[in-house]
């Protein structure tokens, strides 16, 4: 291996620790109360270190999401099933189904996913990067949005904007997942999580059907 392989195989796997060390203290004290101090020390490297390879605990998130919004696509493509013959409603069910799955399988990667605080992650990470961060969360709302429009063009469903649709599916599960996170709420709601996320997504493919 050359000189210049090994340097860049070791700022690979420096790059990779921060991040590690990222995941364990944003999941332990939460991202809003978590520093880059903490980062630093977690990883062990100097502030000045950890800032040569992200300029910002946001940046730092940013990483994180892509991880995230790639595990997450994974579920969505394989219950979204473009190979096989599927009608529209059930293959919106799959869908949903798949997201709890991964807020079941994936809690760390929900949480980050739930922890951006919109103005603030825009301003401080660069375009790019937010660009990039916005094109990964399209990709799992467009293959609700295209069940939503299989279901349109087969008459299934009448709703007559598919993009919308999806992001109240979207809003409808983030809303149950984070409600039922919280013991004082879920114990006011009196069922499960599967039950209620069950009746929260038939509610909503109903509401799509055709009278």
């Amino acid at each position: 291996m050359t000189t210049r392989a090994r340097r860049e195989r070791e700022k690979e796997e420096r790059r990779q620790s921060i991040l590690q060390a990222a995941r364990e203290v944003f999941l332990e004290k939460g991202f809003s109360r978590a520093t880059m101090d903490d980062v630093a020390e977690r990883a062990e490297v100097s502030k000045g270190t950890l800032y040569l390879y992200f300029e910002s605990k946001e940046t730092l998130l940013a990483h994180l999401l892509l991880e995230g919004l790639d595990a997450l696509y994974s579920y969505l493509e394989e219950a979204f099933a473009p190979d096989r013959s599927l009608t529209a409603d059930e293959r919106l069910r799959r869908l949903g189904w798949a997201y709890l799955r991964f807020f079941q399988e994936e809690p760390h990667y929900f949480r980050f996913l739930m922890a951006v605080n919109g103005e603030r992650f825009r301003e401080t990470v660069t375009p790019e990067m937010y660009q990039e961060v916005l094109e990964a969360s399209m990709e799992g709302l467009n293959l609700v949005a295209q069940a939503i429009e299989q279901g349109i063009r087969e008459g299934l469903f009448t709703c007559c904007d598919a993009r919308q649709a999806a992001a109240t599916l979207w809003a409808t599960f983030n809303g149950v997942l984070e409600l039922m996170s919280h013991p004082l709420r879920r114990d006011m709601v009196g069922v499960s999580t599967d039950t209620f996320y069950r009746t929260a997504l038939e509610t909503v493919v109903r509401g799509l059907r055709a009278p």
